[in-house]
């Protein structure tokens, strides 16, 4: 039996015939969270909390709402939400807010010592104009692409960071005061860096787990279930947020990892990485935010030592933040040094690329898009793809959440890894799906979540 998350999925996919069904709520009827906050005590926005650069993933809707949860820093003990626009933290609540909205969470001892509790919802109001029913999914991404800015930010500062996917949703939103299209999605805690419950949850996997909700489901829903009454949500995105929920955590499964299989093939070892991380972290201050351009590339051959760089600089954001092994990562070779042209599979615990195929046509690659001029000259694309059914056997239909927010995570990483070393990665929301996993002999048990395009910038 097939699981929600799939037929979610394939309703969403570009296809050269349709998008899915359309989006039949009435937005404008819904009442929207007010983000004004009128009459709340307002402090100056540090660097501690702003992340260095906005993401870019998000094409600029801004459909990422943050609060921070916070404790023992410059700002009393409380919760406030992250106003970017003015530069500001609101504060909402104080201590007892505070200790209610970390009640959602497990590992209770764990999260109370956090200094601060970064908490991501998605404002699906903001994106659902340009994606319709892929709204949800892409919002999911985006919430992952703000992640990784905060995990980078962290890591540059010294600090220890923690990813939370696994929370009682309802939870959150009550002690949020969110409104009906606002839903949490992921969250992020940061300790100081000599803390010993940082450094002792190193070690027990905190970070690791993902909370499976597999346990409190009615077996899923899939085509001709009538185990949930579907008429009762106006899209498909909303009963698809109702299936990921988790309403208690004492019913759920803690899962560490899931193994991934390696393709066979021959082997690509990577060179070393072209600057340190420290380099790397370092840099990530000097950079500004820049605006997504959407043209073709210059054309142009990448270094091997970039390229093997981009790829190892993946780890620094945390390649399995969320679900560790949802995400398979292809590489499609166009033009990068001492590399063959094909399609190859990333291992990032062996530092190799794998080749699958030598179908790297660049002209058959790109009218796989709806718009074949933005993806010219291309030197190389990363296509990252998951089994749905095996991760839902696995996590229940929160894993296609936590899928989500691994490929957000990892377009972030890769489009500043380009910036620092003066290239343009960017993600292409819209593309032909059966065509372009055709054209790559990508298995017919995978789907592909999202597909990152590096190159040289028109200037």
């Amino acid at each position: 039996m097939r699981y929600f998350s799939e037929i979610y999925h394939e309703s969403t996919q570009y296809i050269p015939h349709g998008s899915g069904d359309p989006v039949i709520m009435h937005w404008e009827k819904q009442s929207y969270a007010d983000k004004r906050y009128v009459n709340c005590p307002r402090y100056p926005l540090t660097s501690g909390f702003m992340p260095v650069l906005s993401p870019v993933s998000a094409d600029y809707l801004d459909p990422v709402a943050i609060y921070a949860v916070v404790r023992g820093v410059d700002v009393p003990d409380g919760v406030y939400y992250v106003d970017c626009d003015e530069n500001k933290l609101v504060m909402l609540g104080g201590d007892d807010a505070r200790k209610a909205v970390l009640l959602a969470f497990p590992e209770q001892e764990f999260v109370r010592e956090a200094e601060t509790v970064f908490i991501y919802t998605g404002l699906l109001e903001r994106a659902v104009w340009r994606f319709r029913e892929a709204a949800y999914r892409q919002v999911q991404m985006d919430v992952g692409a703000a992640c990784a800015n905060t995990i980078l930010l962290a890591k540059s500062r010294g600090q220890k960071v923690f990813t939370l996917g696994g929370f009682v949703d309802d939870s959150i939103a009550v002690a949020l005061k969110l409104g009906a299209t606002e839903m949490p999605m992921a969250a992020v805690a940061i300790f100081p860096e000599k803390s010993m419950v940082a450094f002792n949850s190193v070690d027990d996997g905190v970070g690791e787990f993902a909370y499976s909700n597999h346990a409190e489901m009615n077996a899923y829903v899939g085509e001709g279930e009538s185990s949930f009454e579907i008429s009762r949500y106006p899209s498909r995105f909303m009963l698809q947020n109702h299936l990921e929920n988790i309403d208690d955590l004492n019913l759920c499964m803690k899962v560490r990892r899931l193994n991934a299989q390696a393709l066979p093939g021959d082997e690509f070892p990577l060179t070393p990485s072209k600057f340190t991380n420290e380099y790397y972290l370092r840099e990530l201050w000097y950079l500004r935010p820049d605006r997504k351009v959407c043209t073709s590339f210059t054309h142009g051959t990448l270094d091997l030592d970039d390229f093997s760089s981009m790829l190892r600089w993946l780890e620094l954001a945390q390649l399995n933040a969320f679900g560790a092994g949802l995400i398979k990562i292809w590489i499609v070779v166009f033009d990068v040094m001492f590399v063959y042209t094909g399609v190859y599979r990333y291992i990032p615990v062996r530092k190799s690329i794998y080749m699958q195929s030598g179908s790297a046509n660049p002209k058959r690659f790109n009218k796989c898009f709806v718009v074949p001029e933005q993806v010219q000259n291309a030197m190389f694309a990363v296509v990252l793809t998951s089994n749905l059914n095996e991760s839902c056997k696995v996590l229940g239909n929160r894993g296609y959440r936590y899928m989500n927010l691994n490929s957000g995570v990892l377009a972030e990483s890769l489009y500043v890894s380009a910036r620092l070393l003066n290239k343009t990665a960017r993600e292409e929301h819209f593309f032909y799906h059966d065509e372009l996993k055709k054209l790559l002999d990508i298995p017919e048990t995978e789907s592909i979540i999202s597909t990152v395009v590096v190159g040289k910038a028109t200037r």
